[in-house]
């Protein structure tokens, strides 16, 4: 893993196997949001939930 991408090339060569959904950003669930944060801690600044510092 780089920390540059914070991806590794395998990671990076698989991508185009992942299932790319439109609406992958929207909660699925109604808790969503809040199970994510009890898993993860707070989002980043771009709201992504990293799992740092969780």
């Amino acid at each position: 893993m780089t920390p540059q991408t914070r991806t590794d090339a395998n990671e990076l060569a698989n991508m185009p196997k992942v299932d790319v959904n439109p609406g992958v950003h929207q909660a699925t669930e109604d808790d969503e949001e809040q199970v994510l944060r009890d898993l993860y801690g707070a989002p980043d600044p771009d709201g992504i939930f990293r799992g740092e510092g969780a």
